[in-house]
């Protein structure tokens, strides 16, 4: 570049990873309710049927060296890491019915969620997309989706070389 700049750009693509939602409750009959998937508006949801977003960021550094003497070089750079600021769960989702945000009427057969502690107001599930909620990267600590990827970031330093 002009100026003895020199730019770096790294960009990662990929398509969206598959999920599988389950439920704790034993719907098939084995005698463990470990992984059974999920029943939703009387439909057993099938293995990977859902997935998650693509994960798409890109990374910026520019940067400029500078020398003094023969030995000694000085690099300035600054770095923007997620430069778009591109929310990223991949496939960090809420796989359990049990651990959804808005909780569902049924953990045998969700045809709705409830809106409030008694369940007596609903919204039904019309779509199996309405279950796709990104999971925070430290669990549900924070709830879901708050820490969700690497935020836009960006850094000063300066390298020193002898």
């Amino acid at each position: 570049m002009p100026g003895d700049f020199d730019l770096t750009l790294l960009s990662q693509a990929e398509s969206a990873r598959p999920f599988t939602m389950t439920t704790p409750v034993d719907v098939n009959g084995l005698g463990d309710a470990i992984d059974d998937r999920a029943v939703v508006n009387g439909v057993q949801t099938s293995l990977d049927e859902f997935r998650g977003t693509p994960y798409i960021q890109t990374d910026l550094r520019v940067s400029r060296p500078f020398s003094f003497g023969d030995r000694w070089k000085a690099t300035a750079f600054i770095e923007f890491f997620n430069l778009f600021n591109r929310n990223n769960p991949g496939a960090n989702y809420v796989t359990n019915l049990a651990a959804q945000p808005t909780p569902v009427n049924s953990l045998t057969n969700a045809t709705a969620f409830c809106l409030n502690a008694a369940c007596t107001e609903t919204q039904p599930i019309t779509s199996l997309n309405q279950l796709r909620v990104p999971a925070g990267a430290l669990g549900d600590f924070f709830g879901p989706g708050t820490t969700v990827g690497i935020p836009f970031a960006a850094q000063v330093g300066i390298r020193l070389s002898f």
